[in-house]
């Protein structure tokens, strides 16, 4: 039987329109892929830092001033004048520092809360204290302290005259710690 060439030439001819929606479709998809992919990569790099590095913060140096430049004080004898103060665990790089003088000879110590707590009852347990400056008319301070609780004593053993104290350099408390 004889076909006839109209029926022949739909045949042999591929449907041009839909190969090249199908082609335009498979590039678009292949074009979503890719992108999904390389910002997946792009998360997965934000979010992991590289390994063996880490972001710390600076360490933090704090200054405690207990007294001040020029500051002038008096102590009735048998009186004194303190300051109490912390150094909070975890600190590194304590000191204390500072000078003063007086117009008569004063005791000066640097107290844990058991040794103040002794001095309150016997002022004369002041010159067992580790951090202590001797019956003298000035000194200059400087100690490396340990974290914990301290009292700055100014003591005056004297029983005649009251004594005036002046600070020449600042009584400094500093210490370093990790934020």
């Amino acid at each position: 039987m004889a076909k006839s060439n109209a029926d022949d030439s739909n045949r042999s001819k591929p449907n041009i329109g839909w190969i090249a929606t199908t082609i335009v479709a498979l590039v678009i998809i292949a074009g979503f892929i890719i992108f999904a992919m390389m910002n997946d990569a792009s998360q997965q790099h934000q979010m992991s830092s590289s390994p063996g590095y880490t972001t710390v913060p600076p360490p933090q140096v704090y200054k405690n001033t207990l007294f001040s430049n020029g500051q002038v004080f008096s102590i009735n004898p048998g009186s004194y004048e303190y300051v109490s103060f912390s150094i909070p665990q975890g600190s590194y790089s304590i000191n204390i520092t500072g000078s003063y003088v007086s117009q008569g000879k004063v005791e000066v110590a640097i107290l844990t809360p058991v040794q103040y707590g002794a001095f309150t009852q016997n002022p004369s347990s002041i010159t067992s204290s580790q951090y202590y400056y001797g019956d003298t008319q000035g000194a200059t301070i400087n100690n490396v302290l340990s974290a914990g609780q301290y009292t700055l004593v100014f003591y005056d053993p004297g029983i005649i005259t009251q004594d005036t104290i002046t600070v020449i350099n600042p009584i400094i408390v500093s210490y370093t710690e990790e934020q």
